[in-house]
């Protein structure tokens, strides 16, 4: 037997008569229920419409309460500053004062974003900003000028004892609204001093969260369904904060839009209730500037005009829904107690008889049961609540190679149960007999006679009688001993599938993914539901040529299997390399069905190869670089003493020559002099690089500098020279004698490119800004000149050492600019400067580069390692 046993009577029995005697009680308790509902239905809509204009009040009480109490602040503070002496002589100490008191001012009160003293022109004299709770006197050098601003052009036009509100609204910060949001309210009174002069302007920044946080509190009670808009009907609070401040971000929703029917009232009336379609509204108004009024000394009058504020509470209206859900709330449970009596009544009329037709019924289910579980081709036992078998069919029987007579009545677990199982198998009969709570599901081992195991699914449930009490349980079992070994060795496989170290693919015939392992979502980025279905080629980078893939086809096609690279791209666009072993799946009769992949991260291989790879070019060009450095030493040595005594002598030849042409080859000597002295230079630099002496630079100074630098070279070329450089650079850390070096070698480049040009057409450029690469920000220079240009097949070969287009030079200078700038880890290149000429556009890093070599890094003159 199992729960389903106890099936419905198909004989009337007692439910007719129980229904129609529950029924008409139950519509007699309705009736009486309808009329109690109507009358709370009343009470509670006068309750509701009370509680509603209740709230919205206190929520305006505390609105003009806040405003008033910030002008009383702020008259304070003006009446202050008008009992002081404007003298100028005394002006430091009148801002010494004046920043005393706004300090202590703003650490007492704690309600205000800024407390600002301006002059009569509208700018700052003290200000004490509010930092995490503290009041902060800003620096001088840190007041700003805000005569520009609306509120203090506004405010400085105010009478005596006048007061300005401005409107509220988020506070904005270079032209952008500040983040994250800070409402704001400002509130300014102007000075005057004895004689009737204005001397300025005090103002106080209001923290609009805090009067908001009191509107919130003051309207706790109705929080779901009221706000507070501003005269255009946009949202300064609401239910719903993605709603609020439209009008500051760009949002055209308003309260207006939402109710057009309700908002004409709302912006005519001053406070009060009405109904429309929609719902309730309760509604009051509150005016800033008038509300001011009451905080100021008798005879004198705030600022005329000012915003409105709505305070608005909304309540959909559904007399019915509504009503009936709070009714039901307070009162179900007396209307459920005397219907439950009503019931228990016509239950006990009805229990005998349904008592005796369930036992018969109960008979004749079990009969019609034990048959069905003699023909279902599955194991079906029954078990008692002491572990004894009180039925088994005959599949069971034949799975075992029992007799029924010689199973039946016999201990269960004796019998069938394995050893080492019987002690869980002894819980399950404990629970039965206890609380009859048993596991619906499980597998189990049974032991046959000639000594095998055969593992059976069971399902069962426990066995009840007629007063469904437990008897015992009902197990009907699948024997899965064949299947569980199969599903075994697949799990295995599917293991070590899922387990492996390389990547793992399998496509159909058509190239469409079908498996993927876990490698291949670590390895790509990419997971199962993102690819299935779709072809592999989603993770070509287009580094892989054409032909490897036709190898590839064309090896599959053939039946084989194809070995190779692939240069793919992950998910995060990166790139990454694998090996790759591909071949055919085929079915019984040999067609193909499937493509199995089986692929390798080998990326870090290949970068430790070309690592190596790197180290050993680095090697060759170092001991190239030393060999160099050897000779340039020697030259430096052998040649410099008799290029001096050269040199002096040439310049004494030059000061005795009588002649103009012997003055001319003078000049000449000294020039083809000072020449052998920068190729030797040239030589040593580059051959030498030497250490960074690495400091925070500032762009625009570096810039002036190697201007100073060139100055010579300007005047000598007569060409004209203007930089531009981007406002609001930051600071970047640089070798500032190599830096100066490199830039005046790309100046001096440009100068003797538009050497060729009349004089007055010959310019170059030098400008500086921000810019973006894959390594993130970096600082940009950039040397133009209008000259001829250079040929774009010579462009690539300007940097190596040795090479140059020009008749006399040594090939060395751009070479030692591209050295200094990758030893700085930045790049230099020649572009093409439209319509004519020539640009060298230097990148820097803004952080240090930790490869370089250099001695220590220094800001502001302090030395950190």
């Amino acid at each position: 037997m199992n729960d389903a046993q106890v099936t419905p009577s198909t004989h009337p029995g007692p439910w007719p008569m129980f229904a129609g005697l529950l029924l008409a009680l139950s519509l007699l308790l309705g009736g009486v229920a309808t009329i109690h509902f109507y009358v709370d239905y009343r009470a509670e809509s006068t309750r509701r419409d009370t509680n509603e204009s209740l709230n919205v009040e206190l929520a305006r009480q505390v609105l003009v309460a806040d405003t008033a109490a910030v002008t009383t602040d702020l008259m304070f503070l003006g009446r202050l500053l008008e009992g002081l002496s404007f003298d100028p002589l005394v002006a430091e100490g009148r801002r010494l004062y004046l920043a005393e008191v706004f300090v202590t001012f703003a650490r007492e009160k704690r309600l205000y974003d800024q407390i600002r003293f301006l002059d009569a022109l509208g700018r700052e004299v003290v200000r004490v900003n509010l930092v995490d709770g503290d009041a902060v006197l800003v620096d001088s050098a840190d007041l700003q000028d805000k005569s520009s601003r609306y509120y203090v052009r506004q405010a400085l036009r105010l009478g005596p004892g006048q007061v300005y509100l401005s409107p509220f609204d988020l506070n904005v910060e270079g032209g952008k609204v500040q983040r994250p949001l800070k409402p704001m309210l400002r509130f300014a009174t102007p000075v005057f001093d004895d004689s009737g002069q204005r001397q300025g302007l005090v103002v106080l920044n209001y923290l609009g969260a805090r009067l908001l946080e009191r509107f919130r509190r003051a309207t706790a009670n109705i929080a779901d369904h009221v706000q507070l808009l501003n005269g255009d009907g946009f949202w300064l609070s609401s239910p719903r904060p993605e709603q609020e401040w439209g009008f500051m971000l760009g949002r055209d929703e308003t309260f207006a839009s939402r109710f057009p029917l309700a908002w004409p009232r709302i912006r005519g009336m001053q406070s009060g209730q009405f109904v429309t379609p929609e719902g309730l509204f309760t509604v009051a108004t509150v005016w800033p500037a008038a509300n001011a009024a009451g905080a100021l000394p008798a005879g004198r009058v705030p600022t005329a005009g000012g915003e409105v504020w709505k305070v608005v509470s909304f309540i959909r209206l559904d007399p019915a829904a509504l009503g009936l859900r709070k009714f039901l709330g307070r009162h179900a449970g007396l209307y459920l107690g005397l219907l439950g009596l009503l019931g228990i009544l016509a239950f006990l009329l009805a229990s005998a008889q349904v008592q005796r037709r369930t036992a018969e019924t109960q008979r004749a289910y079990e009969r019609r049961f034990r048959q069905t579980l003699e023909d279902i081709g599955l194991a079906a036992v029954m078990v008692d609540t002491r572990g004894r078998l009180t039925f088994c069919n005959h599949y069971l029987l034949e799975l075992t190679g029992w007799r029924r007579d010689e199973v039946i009545g016999s201990d269960w677990l004796e019998r069938f149960v394995p050893v080492e199982q019987r002690a869980l198998a002894a819980t399950v009969i404990e629970r039965l007999s206890g609380s009859g709570e048993i596991p619906p599901a499980f597998e189990g081992e049974v032991c046959t006679r000639s000594g095998d195991r055969r593992l059976i699914a069971w399902n069962t449930t426990p066995a009840r009688d007629a007063r469904d009490r437990v008897i015992g349980l009902t197990a009907i079992g699948d024997d899965i001993t064949e299947r569980r070994v199969a599903e075994d060795q697949v799990r295995k496989l599917s293991q070590a599938v899922e387990q492996s170290p390389a990547i793992v693919l399998i496509t159909d015939r058509n190239g469409c993914i079908e498996y993927v392992n876990p490698k291949f979502t670590q390895v790509t980025g990419y997971t199962f539901d993102e690819v299935h279905g779709r072809n592999p080629r989603l993770l070509k980078s287009g580094e892989t040529g054409p032909e490897d893939y036709r190898r590839l086809w064309g090896a599959l096609a053939a039946g084989g299997e194809w070995r190779g690279e692939f240069h793919n791209r992950r998910k995060d666009g990166s790139l990454y390399w694998e090996s790759a072993v591909i071949s055919a799946l085929r079915d019984a009769d040999g067609n193909v069905t499937h493509f199995l992949a089986v692929k390798e991260d080998v990326t870090e291989r290949r970068r430790l190869q070309e690592e190596v790879d790197t180290r050993n070019r680095e090697l060759a060009r170092t001991q190239a670089l030393a060999a160099m450095g050897q000779m340039s030493t020697m030259l430096a040595h052998d040649l410099r003493n008799p290029l001096s005594s050269v040199k002096m002598a040439v310049q004494i030849l030059g000061k005795q020559a009588q002649g103009r042409e012997a003055q001319e080859l003078a000049t000449i000597g000294q020039e083809q002099v000072r020449y052998m002295e920068d190729i030797i230079t040239d030589m040593l630099v580059y051959s030498r690089p030497g250490e960074l002496n690495v400091t925070w630079l500032s762009a625009d100074k570096l810039i002036a500098a190697v201007i100073g630098t060139v100055r010579r070279r300007i005047i000598e070329y007569e060409v004209e020279v203007n930089t531009d450089c981007a406002p609001g650079l930051p600071t970047f850390p640089g070798d500032s004698s190599k830096l100066r070096q490199l830039l005046s070698n790309l100046l001096v480049n440009a100068f003797q490119a538009v050497a060729g040009l009349p004089v007055g057409q010959r310019r170059v450029v030098v400008s500086v800004e921000l810019a973006m690469d894959a390594d993130g920000r970096r600082v940009c220079f950039r040397v133009c000149d209008n000259g001829e240009g250079i040929e774009p097949q010579a462009r690539g070969r300007l940097f190596e050492p040795f090479f140059t287009t020009r008749t006399k030079g040594t090939g060395l200078g751009l070479a030692i600019v591209r050295q200094i700038a990758e030893l700085h880890g930045g790049t230099v290149e020649l572009v093409e400067n439209r319509p004519n000429g020539t640009c060298a556009v230097l990148t820097l890093p803004l952080i240090p580069v930790q490869d370089a070599p250099r001695r220590q890094l220094q800001r502001d003159g302090e030395t950190t390692a």
